[in-house]
């Protein structure tokens, strides 16, 4: 199985701290398809095809940047061209793509009619040959360089590929409230490493003056939403992102 380097159009979500547009507060019923398709998530991951759901969102942020391009495959529906996809239709896409990665099915595969699969005599591809399962580094980050209550701040700059620390913490200062554990660093395994590390993971509480600044825009977002400055904003954060303060 291929690693899965980061592509040109994986698309990052932009973080705009003076953005003052307003949020939906209307509720979207979630369709079959959605739950079934969530479920099929989870049945790879029991199976041991997948380690975790990692994959899977690295592919959905980057169809969502074949979309900003127009750069999606023939196979596109026509319904799906003039927007970008929704929740669910994301995630079908996804794991189209996290299938034929994985040599699961092929792209001429998912061309094929019902009528054309029911003349397959068989399949050539072996599920049980094809499940993700990477050499894992034992003797990397095996002591955790953070303590309780260090003052620590998050790496100010983003990287390509998918990432796992939320944009509007980048270049915040926190500090260690809990160690949570060691994991498998889901940045490599999104991209179906061959080798990955289990990085240690911390849960980091930041002031919300930290977070949202001082400026006339901070302060309207806080007595908007009726915070107060006792308020804190806590994320389970890995160490290769942390600083120290």
């Amino acid at each position: 199985m291929q690693e899965i380097p980061p592509k040109a159009y994986h698309r990052h979500i932009h973080h705009d701290a003076n953005d003052r547009s307003v949020l939906p507060q209307s509720e979207k019923d979630v369709d079959f398809f959605e739950k079934q398709i969530v479920c099929i998530h989870h049945l790879l991951i029991s199976k041991g095809y997948l380690p975790s759901l990692d994959s899977i969102r690295r592919a959905a942020e980057e169809i969502d940047g074949l979309f900003d391009r127009q750069q999606f495959s023939a196979d596109i529906p026509n319904f799906l061209k003039g927007r970008l996809p929704e929740y669910g239709e994301r995630r079908v896409l996804a794991v189209e793509e996290v299938f034929c990665e994985m040599g699961f099915i092929t792209r001429a595969e998912l061309q094929q009619t019902p009528d054309e699969i029911a003349e397959e005599t068989g399949s050539s591809n072996d599920l049980t040959t094809n499940h993700y399962s990477p050499h894992i580094d034992e003797e990397t980050y095996l002591i955790p360089q953070y303590n309780l209550g260090d003052l620590v701040q998050v790496m100010p700059h983003t990287k390509p590929g998918h990432i796992r620390v939320p944009a509007y913490l980048l270049g915040k200062i926190g500090k260690i409230v809990n160690f949570q554990g060691l994991f498998l660093n889901p940045e490599d395994v999104a991209h179906l490493k061959s080798t990955v590390v289990r990085l240690p993971l911390y849960l980091v509480e930041f002031e919300m003056a930290e977070v949202w600044g001082d400026s006339p825009s901070g302060k309207l977002r806080q007595r908007s939403a009726q915070t107060s400055l006792q308020d804190k904003v806590r994320a389970e954060i890995y160490e290769p992102w942390l600083l120290p303060a």
